[in-house]
Formats: structure tokens, sequence, C-alpha cells
């Protein structure tokens, strides 16, 4: 089952969520995922965890995993940030321990937004702000359904 041709393979990662759980990219598999890449200092994130957390809540795309991943700055700031926040982390969220993560992902902007189909390929990333507002990721969700 291999995807679209020349969609770039996202990299091998395993990460553990707070609730303890094991996320890979190979756990991923099969349904399409939504990572995001946050920090508990940047300023658009906080508006925006809150957003994606309501469009998840309401929109309940069972064929979309978000997985939220806090990276650049301390674990302590980062499970602080999640424990503060029990209405906003309604998806699995995990600390990425030295950006090891970001860095396979070459993320150097907070928030960023990567998109992954059901074979683990890279469909779009979104640097910044307005992911839901973003015309390819609305269309890669209407194609979901």
């Amino acid at each position: 089952s291999h995807g679209a041709p020349g969609l770039p393979s996202a990299p091998e990662f395993e990460l553990v969520t707070s609730a303890g759980d094991a996320v890979s990219k190979t756990t991923l598999r099969n349904r399409p995922a939504l990572l995001v890449f946050w920090a508990p200092w940047c300023n658009v994130c906080r508006k925006e965890l809150p957003e994606l957390a309501s469009f998840y809540q309401r929109d309940k795309p069972e064929r979309l995993q978000v997985l939220s991943i806090g990276f650049a700055d301390l674990r302590s700031n980062v499970e602080a940030f999640i424990k503060q926040r029990p209405d906003v982390f309604v998806f699995p969220t995990a600390y990425d321990e030295d950006r090891w993560v970001a860095q396979a992902f070459k993320v150097r902007v907070t928030p960023t937004y990567v998109v992954l189909d059901a074979n683990g390929q890279i469909v779009m990333t979104h640097l910044g702000a307005g992911l839901l507002q973003n015309e390819e990721f609305r269309a890669f969700l209407s194609n979901l359904k």
C-alpha cells in the first residue's frame, strides 16, 4: 500500500504521550494524521491550540488522528502547560526530548502543522497561524469524509 508518487515519506519517530502511550510513525499508519509542533512560550500556539481543540471535538474527525508535540522548551514547562489546560489538550500530546522529532521533520517554527496521509507520507506542512483556514487543509479534510 504505497501512497501517491512524489510525496515525501515522513521520517521514523517514536514518542510517549502524557497518557503514557507510545506513538510512532507505525502506530499512526492506516489513518491520516495531523502533527502539531508547539511550545508553551509561543503566543500563536496559545491562541491556535484551543481552536484546534474545538475543531477536534466538534468535527470528531475519526478519520484524522491529531498528535500534539510540545518542543523547544523544558519538559517541566511543557508538562505544566498541558496540565493547566485539560480542555485544550483533548488529543494525544507528547514531549519531544531534545527536539529529535522536530529536527527529523525539519521543524523550525512554532507552530508547525504536518499532515500525513494513511501511508505515512507528508501531504502538506503549514507554518504559523491559520491552519483551519488553510484551503489545502480544508480540501484534504473534505476528501477524508
